[in-house]
Parts: structure tokens; sequence; C-alpha cells
């Protein structure tokens, strides 16, 4: 008897576990599949965009999420209207913003909204750092040098101001015609790849609104044109470019020559064992090889250095 009632007692409590349970269950809200509620975005890129975006959820508060961007503002002609140029969402989920729809940072950010498949929505702000390349800016001319020189191992060779010997200058647009101009270097892109940056350049010509000819007279007061040697920044609008590894800078004109230039900082620098020059401020340093010759005949004469054998072009500047 006493049995019995332990049985049933046992059959009892477990019936009302098993109750309990059940209920418990039909009491828990059904889970939720997570990939229903997925509103990251997988890929984001806007005009102007340098490398990838930086998505970030805001885990105390599921329905706020940041996307931070590095840009090059100056390629953007309109940045109240920055063009979308991919976005890929998760699954089902849709956005506010499409490819080809714009946002607005002309205040430095915009918003839009992810909505997952079960309805969920989150908002990113969109916000961008300036991609910095140290050349860009304004450059004031100060002056125009060069070196040159056939036999500079023999003491042949000199370091001028292209004005040294002015009366070699017979003609408008002397040398000293470009030391009111102003140099702009203006950033477009990078290429993502290699990191070379390129842009526009504009060399202003100033108030007198004058370029140097660069016209000679050698010692037969024959005159020469010298553009070949000498305009290795192009006049009015040209384009550049910059290598990342070297730092080598190439001026492009609109007839696509190409002159390369290194970028000198404040200092001293020897072109060979009799010859340096100081600079003040800053530089751009053309090496000139193409169409040079010694000519052992006047060495010793201005011929030697500004005619047949240009070594390099300086142009002395300051950064404004």
């Amino acid at each position: 008897m006493r049995t019995s009632t332990l049985v049933k007692g046992i059959i009892v409590l477990v019936l009302a576990i098993l109750w309990s349970c059940d209920n418990n269950q039909r009491e828990v809200q059904d889970l939720v599949d997570p990939w229903l509620r997925e509103r990251t975005p997988v890929a984001f890129k806007i005009e102007g965009q340098v490398g990838d975006p930086l998505i970030e959820n805001n885990w105390r508060k599921d329905e706020e999420g940041t996307i931070k961007v590095t840009l090059i503002s100056s390629a953007i002609k309109d940045l109240k209207n920055v063009k979308v140029l991919n976005l890929k969402l998760q699954y089902n989920a849709t956005s506010t913003l499409t490819i080809g729809s714009t946002l607005d940072l002309s205040n430095g950010s915009d918003s839009f909204e992810v909505i997952a498949e079960n309805g969920e929505k989150r908002t990113y702000v969109v916000t961008f750092d300036e991609f910095y390349e140290p050349i860009v800016g304004d450059y004031a001319v100060e002056q125009l040098w060069m070196y040159g020189g056939t036999g500079p191992e023999y003491g042949g060779g000199a370091v001028w101001p292209m004005m040294e010997k002015s009366w070699r200058w017979n003609v408008d647009g002397k040398p000293t015609a470009e030391e009111d101009n102003i140099i702009s270097l203006i950033l477009m892109g990078v290429n993502e790849e290699t990191g070379d940056t390129y842009g526009i350049s504009i060399n202003d010509a100033g108030p007198d609104g004058m370029y140097a000819s660069f016209v000679y007279d050698d010692r037969n007061w024959v005159k020469h044109d010298l553009k070949h040697f000498y305009r290795c920044i192009p006049e009015g609008e040209g384009e550049w470019e910059k290598n990342s590894k070297t730092g080598i800078i190439t001026f492009i004109s609109k007839d696509g020559v190409r002159r390369s230039c290194n970028l000198w900082s404040a200092g001293t620098y020897a072109f060979d064992e009799y010859n340096s020059i100081t600079i003040e401020n800053m530089a751009f340093n053309f090496p000139i090889t193409e169409g040079v010759s010694d000519n052992w005949d006047v060495i010793w004469e201005d011929d030697a250095k500004y005619l047949w054998h240009p070594r390099n072009f300086v142009v002395k500047v300051t950064k404004l």
C-alpha cells in the first residue's frame, strides 16, 4: 500500500514537471533567425573615396551605426551631392540609399537607414577624413636657377640664377617674368593599388600676366628657343603625378610633355665636387637629360652652361 502510494506520488511529480516545462516553452517568445535582423552593409563606396570604409555598429544602441571613409574632397564637384558608387547589403535588407543616389557631406556628415528583412531599422551616419597628400597646395615662385656646363669635373660647371647673364635673355618674357607666378597642385585621385597620387597643376602668370619665353641669345647673338630645356612646369593648366615610392613628381603639359622633378626642402645640395645650391625654403629640381651635349670648344663660356649642356633646372618656391 505504501509502495503504491509512493509510485503514484512520483508519477504526479513527473507529470507536474513536464507540464511546467511545456507551459514555460509556450510562454517564451519564438527565437528570431539572426539573418532576418541583419542590417550591416557589406560594401560601401562613394565618389572621391580612398580605401575601404570603417563600418561600425553601436552595441549599446542596436539601431545606430557609423560609416567613416577617407575622402579626396577636391575630386568632388559638389559635396552636397556626393554620388554613391557601391552599396551592398545582407540578404533581403533594403536601404533608403541606393547606388547612384547622393549624400550631402557639405557639413561633414549625412545619414541613411538600412532595413532588415524583419523590418528592424538601423541609421548609419556617414563621416569622412580628408586624404592627406603633402605636396598639395600653392607655391609662390621666388627665382629660377640652373646648373650646367661641359666638363664640370674640370671646373666647367656652374650654378647660376637664370638671370646671372641677363643679356642672354634679350626679349620680352625674361626668366624674371616667372617670379610673380603661383603654382597650384590640386589633388584629384590616388591609385589604390600603387598609392600613386595625381591631380591638376595650375601655373598662374601672376600680376604681370607673363611667362618666361626662354629665348636665349648665344655668343653670336643667334636666338634659340630653349623651352624644351626650361619649360618644365606647364603654362596655365596641366597635370601632375607623384610616385608614392620614389616621391618623384611629374608635370604633364596639355601636349603630353612629361617633366619629372624632386621637391627639395630647405638645405644645401651638391651637384658636383665644385658646385652646390642653397635652398632657403623649397624648390622643384628638374634634371635635364634629353637634347644635351658637351661642347669642349666653349667650355668656359655661357653657351656651355645655358645652351649646350644644362643639367638641372631649379625653381625656388615658398609654399603659401
